[in-house]
């Protein structure tokens, strides 16, 4: 009987490409702080030419994450859509809508904010909303003749073959070539196999992705990874590596980071306490806070800053999925 349940749960999962999840993608790859090579050359420009403005659109400190069009794709019931014509047309309503955003359990409690807060400022300033559509569809124009000409029929096909695996009772994890979905978040995996055994998971294939996604919305769960990654750029990966984790090269960088981790603390303080000037200890927390790695409240006429234990879980996580994958390739 085990095994029946076990073929039972995964011939209920089903997979689909979404050309939402490849616009995520293209986004995320937009505000990448290394170069871009092989086959996501043609990337390069729109991280040099729109990617800071989209970042200073945004206007927080959670980079390269682009939850809130998700969530707008699914107030619009576009998450399916081979091509974004319905997204565009519904974008406005979606911006509009004021409801509860969806559960979201996938996200960190940095990226739940960030994404409350975007889509707050798109619903409350039309100026923001109409650049942040301008900004979606100069991206999505830039790579839409890949995507009609490569992308959209690679992964429809290799939508065809995941399902065929999954029927013959590949597993999804082993259909990913993953032991587990996200290094240091166990939760992430409880997430998957609830909406497994509830035939809630859409594994999603997708042509500018990366190495993995995982989005729940309200129990729904979105898993899947791009499909060009069999043959990993070593440059790639190491400046991907190096890039995510240069904000503890630095000794004293490091140094702040643990302080923060005990106490908060302003930037007055901490350049006290470290007999550094204030603009030098303002450098180093622009550094942790690009890279996730610290929070801030605003405490009488301070900031306070303190150290994100969530973010330094997953930039460690991120670091050691990314080697571990290449031994695995």
């Amino acid at each position: 009987m085990p095994a029946l349940d076990d073929d039972t749960r995964e011939s209920r999962i089903r997979v689909a490409p979404s050309a939402p999840l490849e616009l995520m993608w293209v986004l995320h790859f937009a505000q990448a702080g290394h170069e871009h090579e092989d086959a996501f050359a043609p990337l390069e420009a729109l991280r040099l030419s729109l990617g800071p403005e989209l970042a200073r659109l945004r206007g927080d400190d959670v980079t390269r994450y682009s939850t809130e069009l998700i969530v707008l794709a699914q107030r619009s019931g576009t998450m399916l859509d081979l091509d974004l014509g319905r997204f565009f047309a519904r974008i406005d309503d979606a911006m509009l809508d004021g409801s509860e955003i969806p559960s979201l359990r996938s996200e960190s409690p940095a990226e739940l904010e960030a994404t409350r807060s975007r889509l707050s400022r798109l619903r409350a300033d039309p100026a923001v909303r109409k650049r942040y559509v301008e900004l979606l569809t100069e991206m999505w124009s830039a790579v839409e003749r890949e995507w009609e000409a490569e992308g959209r029929p690679a992964v429809i096909a290799e939508a065809q073959r995941w399902t065929r695996a999954l029927q013959d009772g590949v597993t999804y994890l082993q259909l990913l070539g993953m032991p587990t979905l996200w290094a240091g978040r166990p939760q992430i995996d409880a997430l998957a196999d609830t909406a497994a055994e509830e035939g809630k998971l859409i594994l999603t294939p997708c042509w500018f992705g990366g190495k993995i996604h995982v989005l729940d919305l309200d129990g729904t769960v979105f898993a899947g990874q791009g499909i060009r990654h069999d043959e990993p750029s070593y440059r790639k990966v190491a400046a991907e590596i190096s890039s995510s984790i240069k904000a503890l090269a630095d000794p004293t960088r490091l140094a702040i980071l643990l302080r923060l981790a005990r106490e908060p603390a302003s930037v007055t303080e901490i350049a006290r306490q470290f007999h550094l000037s204030q603009p030098t200890v303002s450098a180093h927390v622009q550094v942790l806070r690009e890279s996730g790695l610290l929070e801030e409240k605003t405490v009488g006429r301070s900031a306070k800053l303190s150290a994100s234990e969530d973010g330094l879980r997953r930039l460690f996580s991120d670091a050691q999925e990314s080697l571990v994958r290449v031994f695995r390739s």
